[in-house]
């Protein structure tokens, strides 16, 4: 087996960075989404309280008393954080497809030239 040029094993390995990242940072979104949908539930189920009702926030290993308002203040500007932070990952994700589509480009240039030598090869 023949060793590939440099400049196709260096274009592979930042195609498996670039692969590997992506592959974090939809981890990532998924796990933000996920908070999302729990934060959105809990609020759901705040705002249905009436304004007077005993409500608990987890804080370690402790329980702290905190008004409905509070709670749902806290959550709100939790859930704005994590919007946020959605939104960075998905500019991100939008940036390594970019560039995987571009090493993916470039890859499909190497392997072209050396498909056409090996059928030329298989022919003879």
């Amino acid at each position: 087996m023949q060793k590939l040029p440099p400049e196709v094993e260096k274009t592979l390995t930042k195609y498996q960075e670039v692969e590997a990242q992506l592959a974090s940072v939809m981890t990532q979104k998924g796990t933000v989404i996920s908070y999302i949908r729990e934060i959105e539930r809990a609020l759901g189920l705040l705002k249905e309280l009436p304004n007077d009702s005993v409500v608990y926030r987890s804080t370690g290993h402790v329980l702290v008393k905190v008004s409905r308002d509070d709670a749902i203040k806290d959550l709100e500007g939790k859930k704005e954080e994590l919007e946020i932070r959605l939104t960075s990952l998905e500019k991100m994700e939008g940036i390594l497809k970019k560039q995987l589509e571009e090493l993916r480009s470039t890859l499909s240039r190497y392997i072209k030239p050396t498909t056409t030598e090996h059928r030329k090869e298989v022919e003879e």
